[in-house]
């Protein structure tokens, strides 16, 4: 079974599978691969040897935040005079701007290093070669043309770019960075340094958990990062994550990609979402536990309030829906709502829950200080980065990849206007539109074991690219039909197959969502009786309770059917 779901994922050679399942820190490329690498190693030495003060510019959400501590905490304990400035999303929003360059020549910054952004930040950089601050631009965004002319730029997805892996994300070009000047150190020394090989070692967990949280493809090199940083984590010495790790509730030992991607990531990001990035910074740097244990707590207060906004904001978005489809029939191709009283920081999740509900690309577009902003999300089939340059003439600022893209939009742009302009040249179809699940193949349940669930653990770490095995079972009877939960948002089933196998499977999902399904299969049962099936796509986890584990599967989906 497990050989079935490699060869579902393209992995044909032995080769492939051994560095799938076993691959390590020694299969990483080699940094010097990377464009600018080689020539951003000696600048960086240089300014380290005469004393100038360095500035890394980061971003506010966990991968901006993940790097600049990577690049600082190598440079310091190198020697060098290294600080960080993370951006006001509210205030500056995304990426380094003149002001920010303006500020480092006042501190007498020699030099600037970015990473997570700055292949977009052209009026910066003009502004830093006036002052005469040497500037390394570090992303991994898509590079507008021209390229920016920084005095290094290291971007796996720039021009003439040979690098062999082109999707890490700013904490992993940012570690690529600091493996390299542990090499070019090690040359220059002719020993290994066991402190900095011990702090290069400790880093990989920063570039793990900003691989997971960056939902970067979990291939290749990024695979790589997020395995060995789960094992670091695992083991972490460091004081603030073991302190927001407590105060989730989190056993380390346990740790997943889902623990990162689902509540530590969102805890960190939810800093640069609400207050400022440097809270979470603050957190990752603190080695006092009774401060780093308040940080956390603030962390974790943070991303609550978040949840709760977000909840009500989706809510309010998915009546203004309704009313588009009562209104018109249908929904446009790529759905576009103006909503006036969310915060523009948690515009990016409504759009991606509203994208989930519908199966189309989703643009919010709320009010800001500056005025109009918005984020999107997108489908597999609609580069969205690629499509809003199209209309390039209606933001004043544009950034994202191809399923996420931030911008504003220039004075009297409404979202009215937006909406029209991209949907008018939009060439998608319902039929491209329609959701897919790929199932790797159908299981029943008496293949279902604490065995084989322990087994599918070898594929970790899953996200995109890399997603979690999806299993089917068909011709299905329902015993029983139970909601739970505190907002009765779990329903719960208890289903036999045809072999007689009986088994417990649960499914999560909005009150008004469960409700429904629950009456649909309530009916189901009392309108067909034993005639009465239901097909279902799954996988299996195991369900811990007081000491006790039974496997339970999580459904993602079923099928209402009649006849045996």
């Amino acid at each position: 079974m497990l050989a079935r779901i490699l060869r579902n994922r393209d992995l044909v050679t032995d080769g492939e599978i051994e560095e799938y399942l076993n691959g390590g820190t020694d299969r990483l490329n080699d940094p010097f691969l990377m464009k600018g690498i080689k020539e951003a190693v000696p600048l960086i030495f240089a300014a380290i040897k005469k004393g100038f003060r360095i500035r890394v510019i980061g971003d506010y959400d966990t991968d901006g935040v993940c790097s600049s501590y990577i690049l600082k905490s190598f440079i310091t304990a190198l020697g060098g005079f290294a600080d960080v400035r993370l951006p006001d999303r509210m205030a500056e929003g995304y990426g380094m701007n003149p002001d920010m360059v303006m500020e480092a020549f006042t501190d007498g910054i020699k030099l600037i290093i970015t990473c997570d952004n700055g292949v977009s930040s052209y009026d910066a950089v003009t502004k830093a070669k006036e002052l005469g601050i040497q500037v390394i631009v570090s992303d991994h965004h898509e590079v507008p043309l021209p390229l920016i002319e920084a005095d290094i730029v290291i971007d796996a997805k720039q021009p003439d770019e040979s690098y062999p892996y082109k999707e890490l994300c700013g904490a992993g070009v940012a570690y690529k960075i600091v493996c390299a000047l542990y090499e070019t150190y090690k040359l220059q020394n002719g020993a290994d340094n066991e402190e900095l090989k011990k702090l290069l070692d400790e880093l990989l967990q920063f570039a793990g958990i900003a691989t997971i949280a960056d939902v970067v493809p979990l291939t290749g090199e990024n695979r790589i990062l997020a395995k060995e940083g789960i094992k670091r984590l695992k083991q972490t010495k460091n004081i603030g994550l073991t302190a927001l790790m407590e105060s989730r509730h989190i056993l380390p030992q346990t740790i997943a990609s889902y623990h990162i991607g689902f509540i530590i990531a969102p805890c960190l990001n939810s800093a640069g979402r609400l207050k400022n990035a440097d809270i979470a910074l603050n957190l990752i740097e603190e080695n006092d536990p009774k401060k780093a244990a308040i940080i956390a707590e603030e962390l974790s207060e943070l991303n609550e309030d978040r949840k709760t906004m977000t909840q009500v904001q989706t809510a309010i978005a998915e009546k203004m829906v309704a009313e588009i489809i009562k209104k018109q029939g249908n929904l446009p191709k790529i759905l576009v709502l103006y909503l006036k009283d969310a915060h523009e920081s948690i515009a990016g999740i409504i759009a991606g829950r509203l994208k989930e509900l519908y199966s189309r690309p989703v643009i919010i577009v709320t009010d800001s200080e500056d005025g109009l902003k918005g984020s999107g999300r997108s489908v597999d089939v609609y580069n969205m980065i690629e499509e809003l340059r199209k209309d390039a003439d209606l933001f004043k600022k544009l950034g994202g990849h191809a399923k996420a893209s931030g911008f504003s939009l220039n004075m009297g742009v409404t979202a009215e206007i937006l909406s029209e302009r991209i949907n008018k040249r939009c060439e998608l179809t319902e039929e491209m539109l329609q959701e897919k699940k790929w199932i790797d193949m159908q299981l029943p349940f008496q293949y279902v074991s604490d065995d084989f669930i322990q087994e599918l653990e070898l594929l970790e770490p899953f996200g995109l690219k890399n997603e979690r095995p999806l299993f089917a079972e068909r011709n299905i009877k329902v015993h029983k039909v139970i909601v739970l939960g505190k907002n009765n948002n779990v329903l719960k089933l208890q289903m036999e197959n045809e072999a007689g196998f009986i088994i417990e499977g649960i499914r999560y999902g909005a009150e008004e969502k469960i409700a429904r399904e629950a009456d649909q299969l309530i009916s189901g049962k009392e309108a067909y009786g034993d005639n009465f099936r239901i097909s279902i796509a799954y996988y299996p986890s195991i369900n811990e309770f007081r000491g006790s584990r039974t496997v339970q599967l999580r459904i993602l989906d079923f099928i209402s059917m009649t006849g045996a």
